[in-house]
């Protein structure tokens, strides 16, 4: 590695993680709140996720940001969690269990929980439960990029998500997302996002503006692979 250079891989210990994931799913869980659905792109969802898999420990799901060249990479981040409150966190499998947020009480003297009342904190969409239950495989979206910086030559290589394989049906994404390190991105069709995975890209939605790097202005050559992760 140059000084020009990062390396953003995913560890062993996460590494495994995703390993892990490739299971049936017994629940996919969100921290609601204001970001979790952007009005311009409803069919993705922000936060911090939590897979209960059928086995094993449950695995946050959230990102690892590092400032460099000007901008900001990122990386998708999974930790083991051997305990959580469950009872916070909203459902994909039941979207009536929309988890809980903290607002000032009315007194305004102390913090108080009660369910997400707004539009787009919480998850209305359709159960999820039959399609995530049939989970065969997951894999990493690797990111490389060769380019140039006030004339100078850049380059990184960045785990950039998972690729979630389901039986039957067109996988989901998990994405790192430069904005916040408390959060991914959840893209349960890919839809435009097809483009990350060697489909035809629709003007305004191309691999790298998808990936937040449509503003580079200087040269710059991106490509993309899936890396599959074998149990054990």
């Amino acid at each position: 590695m140059t000084a020009n250079t990062i390396e953003l891989p995913l560890p062993p210990a996460e590494r495994a993680l995703v390993a892990a994931l490739a299971t049936s799913w017994r629940d996919f869980l969100y921290v609601p709140g204001p970001d979790f659905i952007s009005p311009l792109e409803p069919a993705l969802f922000r936060s911090a996720f939590v897979v209960i898999p059928a086995d094993g420990p449950a695995v946050r799901v959230s990102s690892a940001v590092i400032p460099a060249f000007g901008t900001e990479l990122c990386r998708v981040q999974l930790e083991a969690l051997p305990s959580f409150r469950a009872e916070m966190l909203g459902s994909f499998f039941e979207p009536e269990r929309r988890g809980q947020i903290y607002v000032m009480s009315k007194e305004r003297d102390a913090m108080a929980a009660r369910p997400p009342d707004r539009t787009g904190w919480s998850y209305a969409g359709p159960p999820l439960a039959e399609r995530l239950r049939r989970v065969e495989r997951a894999r990493i979206l690797r990111e490389r990029v060769v380019a140039r910086l006030d004339g100078q030559p850049v380059g990184w290589t960045a785990d950039r998500g998972l690729v979630i394989d389901v039986a039957g049906d067109q996988p989901c994404l998990l994405l790192a997302s430069a904005r916040s390190a408390e959060e991914a991105i959840f893209v349960p069709v890919p839809r435009l996002y097809r483009a990350l995975l060697g489909a035809a890209a629709v003007p305004g939605a191309t691999a790298r503006e998808l990936l937040g790097y449509g503003d580079w202005a200087g040269d710059f050559e991106l490509a993309l692979e899936t890396v599959g992760i074998r149990a054990g």
